[in-house]
């Protein structure tokens, strides 16, 4: 593509926009109203599956270990679970550390139950074992069991919560990708009409460029121009709106509810914008450019 012909297709974008500016807004409006969509669904998923992240990452496997075991074989069975596929860490807890947890967990009352039993190793010794991924988690567990009688006594978990969080999380993962796709599927099914309407309001002009041998792309790239414009200045206004809204809705739960805060977080403002807002340009300008093209294809056929 010449400069010069770039100049020229920027200066007709530009000129058909501020031209015909009422379809032009309409246009804005609507690629910011269905990223807008997009962008709230995804903060209300990406929010879903943080909270689901911090409640996984406090279901450990717990492991107790034969209190008859030597120096040797506890450090030789931490080095196995350590090296097992899809284990991310292994926390060696002693007896001693096990009552103290207890007593701590117990508060004002532990004097009354703990008194004299420091020393006596009522509790077994364990490991805490951390997965990389709650999905693996199964698959660890039963590589554990297939320890027990070899320095394992127990292997210890949350089945229930397990399989209902597994549950949850395909679920959540489904309904995201299916909302992504109808959004976007929306979205350009009603730019690509609304766009329509501004190539019908200049079908002779394009009919009269045709016939004085002007080329399909000469014709064709100030319309992919406008199209990417309006689906830039649409997605941006969205993305600044969203980023303003979504900050200050956490500022306002968080002064306003603060019971909240103990139980839930929600994910910080910058890391839910640094993925979700140049997605959301980049399919602005998809949008755009898909509109257009779906739009002047029957006006070049002269």
């Amino acid at each position: 593509m010449k400069v010069r012909n770039f100049k020229y297709y920027i200066r007709e974008a530009l000129k058909s926009i501020f031209k015909n500016r009422l379809m032009s807004l309409a246009s804005i409006i609507t690629v910011a109203s269905c990223i807008f969509i997009l962008v709230f669904s995804y903060c209300i998923v990406s929010n879903v599956g943080y909270l689901l992240d911090n409640v996984e990452s406090s279901l450990d496997i717990s492991v107790y270990i034969d209190n008859k075991i030597t120096e040797k074989e506890l450090k030789d069975l931490k080095q196995y679970i350590t090296n097992l596929k899809d284990v991310e860490s292994v926390s060696y807890i002693s007896s001693e550390d096990a009552l103290k947890i207890f007593s701590d967990s117990l508060g004002d009352m532990s004097s009354d139950f703990v008194a004299g039993l420091e020393n006596k190793n009522i509790l077994p010794a364990s490991f805490t074992i951390k997965v990389n991924d709650i999905a693996n988690q199964q698959s660890v567990i039963k590589q554990l069991e297939k320890l027990i009688g070899k320095g394992i006594v127990e292997v210890k978990y949350d089945e229930e919560v397990l399989d209902n969080l597994i549950v949850i999380n395909n679920t959540v993962g489904i309904i995201s990708v299916v909302i992504i796709l109808f959004l976007a599927m929306l979205s350009t099914i009603i730019i690509v009409n609304t766009i329509k309407l501004t190539v019908n309001n200049r079908k002779n002009e394009i009919n009269i460029m045709k016939y004085v041998g002007a080329t399909d792309s000469f014709i064709r790239w100030p319309f992919i121009i406008e199209g990417v414009l309006i689906g830039i200045i649409g997605s941006l206004i969205t993305v600044v709106i969203s980023f303003f809204l979504y900050n200050k809705s956490i500022e306002f739960i968080y002064s306003n509810m603060a019971f909240i805060r103990n139980w839930l977080n929600f994910r910080n403002v910058k890391d839910v914008f640094k993925f979700i807002g140049p997605i959301s340009i980049l399919l602005g300008i998809l949008i755009g450019i898909v509109g257009s093209i779906t739009s002047i294809r029957k006006h070049l056929q002269v």
